[in-house]
């Protein structure tokens, strides 16, 4: 849930020369297994301390047993979930995948990122997993994005949503988030969550406050070295004004740290 701006001088200190680097250990045509050209990559992105990359490549190669049991025992329960409103959630489909690929074209931060093939399917196959319990959102009988939990298998569940920019403003989110909390809870009896925002993201911020979500402090999104975060810091130190400021105050950190980290909710729904 990161905004353009910020996110994307974030993402440009830590990210893409990375990913380009893994992507071009996974693709290599050199006779060796994916599990050993893993491994490199694996070791590639701990030299570099960029854990949160590390973590992402071993979530999208490990199919936990875990995550299947809880994506079984949700969908067992119904794949489809109609309200009055318009509004329904469902388990992904095949057919979702095309337009899933355009509406991460309309949010993805890296945007040359997504000329690539083997990244776009890399999204959808972690949109897929079993350990990401996601839910198409669907009105009027359209994809209008989607909204679910990230990874069953952590202690923390944390919520994702994105919607296509055509929906947008029209209280789709909100209603889509409290039938998915509903359905999770009344299924799965979980009702803690995790909610991570960008501090530029105020409609973000504003539609999980709604949902009754609280300031939890800040942490870390894609830098872990002190040396980047200084850096990204310095950068975009015009950014703070009296609206970050204020944030600041409300999360209890020093402001130019929301400039470096996310925003952290957590959210009880009973």
């Amino acid at each position: 849930m990161k905004n353009q701006s910020l996110a994307a001088n974030v993402m440009k200190i830590s990210m893409e020369d990375s990913i380009h680097k893994v992507m071009d250990i996974i693709e290599k045509e050199d006779g060796r297994t994916f599990e050993e050209k893993k491994k490199e990559a694996i070791n590639f992105l701990k030299d570099k301390e960029n854990t949160l990359l590390a973590e992402r490549l071993i979530d999208i190669a490990t199919n936990d047993e875990m995550g299947k049991k809880i994506y079984k025992k949700f969908w067992k329960m119904g794949e489809c979930i109609i309200t009055e409103n318009e509004i329904i959630l469902r388990k992904v489909q095949d057919s979702d995948k095309d337009i899933f690929i355009e509406l991460q074209k309309e949010n993805n931060i890296v945007k040359s990122m997504m000329k690539e093939e083997a990244y776009r399917n890399m999204l959808w196959n972690e949109h897929i997993e079993y350990k990401a319990l996601m839910f198409s959102v669907i009105v009027d009988n359209e994809y209008a994005g989607y909204c679910g939990i990230k990874n069953t298998t952590h202690e923390q569940w944390e919520i994702a949503i994105e919607i296509l920019n055509k929906w947008k403003h029209k209280g789709i989110g909100y209603r889509a988030i409290s039938i998915m909390l509903d359905a999770i809870k009344n299924r799965l009896n979980v009702s803690k969550f995790r909610v991570r925002i960008d501090a530029e993201n105020y409609t973000s911020q504003r539609l999980f406050e709604k949902l009754g979500a609280e300031p939890n402090g800040i942490s870390e999104f894609l830098l872990h070295e002190e040396a980047d975060i200084g850096r990204c810091e310095e950068e975009n130190i015009h950014l703070l004004d009296e609206r970050m400021q204020k944030l600041a105050k409300r999360f209890s950190v020093e402001p130019r740290k929301l400039l470096s980290h996310v925003l952290e909710y957590k959210l009880t729904w009973d």
